[in-house]
This record gives C-alpha cells, structure tokens and sequence, in this order.
C-alpha cells in the first residue's frame, strides 16, 4: 500500500509543467531610508499600479523640521504631481523618468 502511494506520488511530481511565477500588478509597500551622516530620515507609503503605470508615494522627510510629501506620477499622461502636505500647496510637473516594472520578468530563471 505504501509503495503504491509513493509511486503515485512521485507519477504527480514529475508530471507538473513548471510554470513562471507571476506578481501582482497592484500592491503597496511601506518604505524606510536613514541616511546616518547626514541625519536625514525618509519613511513613506508606495503604491504601485502597473495596469495604469501609476505610482503613488506618501514620504515623510525628517531633516530638524518634519516635511511631509505626496507624488503621484502618471507614466501614461508623463505628469507628476509633487503635493507639499505641510505647506499646503501643489506642483504639476512632466515626468522624465521612465516607468520601471516591478514584474516578474518572462524569461527569469531561479
């Protein structure tokens, strides 16, 4: 009885297609950075769109007085929106760099 369910179990294994692994093409993250010798600290929120080539990042900057920074760039349209939330005031500015995917790549090999 055990060898029958080894050897079925082994006739599953080996008969698996391998498939590639496939990311999620929304998703949010939270980022930290500490530059120690300049004692600049930045924590935010990233959310990430790849079905719009949106991005959309929440940073705190801490340099003696704290600043807090909302961007959202639209890779699509090339507009970034770089909202101060402490000053209380927005810029519109065309966006120059390009979109970068976060994707899984097709032909990735582990």
């Amino acid at each position: 009885m055990f060898l029958v369910i080894l050897m079925s179990l082994v006739g599953v294994v080996v008969t698996q297609q391998p498939r590639p692994c496939v990311s999620p093409s929304q998703w949010e993250a939270r980022i930290v950075d500490h530059i120690n010798n300049e004692k600049i600290t930045v924590q935010g929120k990233l959310s990430y769109d790849s079905l719009y080539q949106r991005e959309r990042f929440i940073e705190e900057v801490v340099v003696g007085d704290d600043y807090y920074y909302e961007t959202i760039a639209l890779f699509q349209a090339q507009l970034e929106f770089v909202i101060n939330l402490t000053a209380r005031n927005c810029s519109r500015l065309p966006l120059t760099r390009p979109w970068r995917d976060f994707a899984i790549r097709p032909d990735a090999r582990s």
